[in-house]
Formats: C-alpha cells, structure tokens, sequence
C-alpha cells in the first residue's frame, strides 16, 4: 500500500512539474508535502489548461472571421478595379478614335507647311552641329546652341509652327556664322593651359579655321565652351607668324591657315604629330644616342683643332716675315737650329733641321686621325643600325603578321634615323678632316720650304 502511493506521488509530482516549469514565472513553484495537496495541485492544473484550450479556440475563431471579410472585400475590390479598367479601355479607345480624326483634320488645314516643319527640323538640327564645334561658340556663348536645340525640338513635333521671332533669330545666327568664316578678329577670351589653369588672354580668331594667343595655336573644347592650349604645337615658322598676326595693327600679315577644318583639321594635326629633329633623333635607339655623342665629340676636337693650328700658322706665318727667330713657332725653333750651329756643314745642317721638323710634326698632327676614324666609322654604324632596325621589323612581321603597318614602323624607323644620323655624323666630319690636315699640310710645307731655303742659303755662302 505504500510502495503504491508513493508511485502515484511520484507519477503526479511529474506531471505537475511539466505545468509548473512553463507557467513559472516571478513566483516561487509550492511543492506539496502530501499527496492530497498534489491531488489538488494536478486538478488546478487540468482546470487552467481547459481555459487557455478555450481561449484559443476563440481567438482562432476571431481570427477566421478577419480573414474571410479581408478575402471578401478583396474580391469586391477586384471586382470594382475590373469595372474600373474596362471603363478606361472603353474611353482610351473613343479617345483614340478621336485623336485619328483630330490629327486627320490638323493635316488637312496644315496642308504644304508640312514641309516647313521639315525643312526647318533639319536646318536647325544642322546648324547646332556646325555651331557645336565651331571655334566661334566661345565668342558667341552657348545661347545659340540651346536656341537651335528647342527650335529644332519644337520642329520635330510638328504640332506648332515656328514665329517670326524664331525665324528671324534662326536667320541671324546663321548669317552671323558666315559673316565670322570671313573674319579676322581680336578678342578676350578664358584659354585653357597645357598644365589644366584657366587663363583670360586676348587670343585673335582667323574666320572659323584657327584661334592663336601668345604665339600659340588654340582649339576649342565644345564640352567646356572654352579654348585650350595644343598639347604640341606646330614648327616655330608658323608660331611666329601667329605672334605677328596678334600684335600686328595693319593688315595684310603672312599667316599660316589650315584650310581643311573648323579649328584646325587634319593639316594642322598632321604638323603637330610630326616629332621635331630632336625626336626623330631619339628613335634612333642606342646606336642613335651613340652617333649623336660622337658628332658632338668630333665637333668640339675640330674646334679645338682648328683653334690650335690657326694660331700655329699664323704664327709661322709671321715668323717667314721676321728677322728675328722666336721659340714661340715650329718654324723659329727649326731655323733656330742653323743660327746657333753656323759652323756646320750643309748635310749636318739639313739633317739636324729634318730631325727637328719630325719633332715638331706631332704637334701639328696631333688628333687629326680620330676627325678620320669618325668620317669613316660613322656610316658604319649608321648601316649597323639600320640592321637593328631591320631585325626588329622582321620580328615583328613574324610575330604579328603585315596587316598593321605601326607594328612595323618602329624598326623602319630605328633604320632609317641610324642611317640619317650617320651621314649626318661622317658627311661634316670629311669636311672637318679635309680642312684640318690642309692646315697642317701648309704648316708643314711652310717650316719645310723655309728650313730648305735655308739650307740652300748656307750652301750657296759656303761655295
């Protein structure tokens, strides 16, 4: 009998607890101390849970009821917007009928000025364009530009035709653009530099071809409405010219145009993409650089040269004019020899003078092999050049085929201005070689000519 109550209390304390532990809250759990306080505690618990069951059966219920109004009055709704939609077709389409006849009367009464709307649609829209790049918008501001884009969109339309207004503005802007193709004029204007600083400078427009300012040519930049600086500007010939043409108060004035485009077409394109001499040098690579260096190096020896022997003939020049023997001159310090051994024989003498002369002949010649070596390894390395450049063209083709000649321009071009740099290197170096060992061939005849005639001199004294 006690084993059996104590399963009941065990098997009742169990259940319990399962209510007690989810409705737990702030309060403390009671525990029973016999079992009819259990008994009571588990018949609470079955009462509780019949009403929560209760209330949410209602609630469930509350719940059905929202839902099938929210689903009748969406089917009402739909019901309306269905009427709705088929009221609105009916009306788009008596609408459209109407607009059929209304356009079918507005071309009736339109009749030929139809064609205006045409007409005047393409002149406008043409007119923009020109207008747009043309050098004359930064003089003449944007407001035609917008004029023309609203006339031209009105045009398109073809409901309203354009007023007197309208047509004669049209008629002035375009009269205005050909009166400025035919005009040189100086004005202030904002110029956008190569370094990106915008300045105000007075620049001078030549009708609609180009715009110079300080000696620079100019184009306009329709994003910006303003003028920019080349980033390259042509040869200096026609820079000049432009700083002429600005500061020049009376007409004519010679000036370069480029005649194929508004502010400057491909002409003008063309000169600035050319690399100047300096740039064509550059593309003769390593062997150009080289050439370049050893021009320069045999210029500066042939001046030196040219220095140093020109002072030595005019010294001896001065010496065959003078009693008097100075040591300062080849030709003094070899007839010095037969002053100061008068006693000796003609052959002593002449021997004495030849052994001097060699001595002095170094001097004379010294360096001038190396104006030679130049003149004639130049070309050399000219052709050993033009063989870089050649392989590179060959590679090139081998790796990239012939179908775009710029991949093979870079070798033809490393040809060509090795080439050019040699002979540009050997042709003046000849000439510098040529006219050094003349001077010192005509030292060296005049010390030889006065030393024989001294010789001579001696010999005929001592018959």
């Amino acid at each position: 009998m006690n084993k059996l109550k104590l399963y009941i209390f065990i098997l009742s304390f169990g259940l319990m607890s399962s209510f007690v532990v989810s409705e737990e809250t702030e309060e403390e759990v009671v525990q029973p101390s016999n079992p009819q306080e259990l008994l009571e505690i588990v018949k609470q618990g079955q009462f509780a849970d019949t009403r929560q069951q209760r209330a949410r059966e209602a609630q469930f219920r509350n719940e059905k009821n929202k839902q099938a109004k929210l689903l009748s009055d969406a089917k009402a709704e739909r019901a309306r917007l269905e009427k709705e939609a088929a009221r609105l077709e009916q009306k788009f389409e008596a609408n459209e009928a109407l607009l059929v006849v209304a356009e079918e009367q507005l071309r009736e009464r339109l009749g030929s000025l139809n064609e205006i709307f045409g007409h005047l649609a393409g002149n406008t829209t043409e007119a923009r364009n020109i207008m747009e790049q043309s050098i004359t918008a930064a003089q003449f501001g944007k407001g035609r530009e917008d004029f023309m884009t609203n006339l031209g969109s009105k045009m398109n339309e073809g409901i309203k035709l354009a007023s007197i207004e309208e047509l004669e503005t049209l008629w002035f802007e375009l009269q205005r653009e050909i009166n400025a193709s035919g005009e040189v004029v100086k004005f202030s204007a904002d110029v956008i530099t190569t370094d990106g600083n915008v300045e105000s400078r007075d620049v001078v427009r030549v009708g609609n071809f180009n715009v110079v300012s300080d000696g620079q040519y100019l184009t306009y930049s329709p994003s910006r409405g303003t003028y920019s600086e080349l980033p390259s500007q042509p040869a200096g010939r026609f820079t000049s010219q432009s700083t002429d043409l600005l500061n020049g108060d009376t007409f004519p004035v010679q000036f370069a145009v480029d005649p194929t485009g508004p502010q400057g077409g491909s002409l003008l394109a063309s000169l600035i993409s050319m690399p100047s001499t300096w740039g064509k040098m550059q593309e003769g690579g390593l062997v150009g650089r080289t050439l370049m260096i050893i021009g320069v190096l045999a210029t500066l020896l042939f001046i030196w040269r040219f220095y140093v022997l020109w002072g030595i003939r005019g010294s001896v020049i001065a010496q065959t004019g003078s009693a008097t023997l100075n040591n300062d001159n080849p030709l003094g310090r070899i007839l010095k020899i037969a002053e100061d051994d008068k006693g000796a024989d003609t052959e002593t003498l002449e021997l004495k003078m030849a052994e001097q002369i060699l001595k002095e002949r170094p001097s004379i010649e010294n360096l001038n092999w190396v104006l030679k070596i130049v003149s004639v390894v130049a070309p050399l390395m000219g052709l050993f050049g033009t063989i870089i450049g050649m392989i590179e063209t060959f590679t090139m083709i081998t790796l990239f085929g012939t179908g775009d000649p710029k991949t093979m321009a870079s070798g033809i071009s490393t040809a060509l201005v090795t080439t050019w740099l040699g002979l540009m290197v050997a042709i003046p170096t000849t000439f510098m070689y040529a006219t050094i060992n003349n001077i010192s061939r005509g030292i060296l005849g005049t010390i030889e000519e006065s030393s024989t005639g001294m010789a001579a001199k001696r010999s005929e004294g001592a018959q």
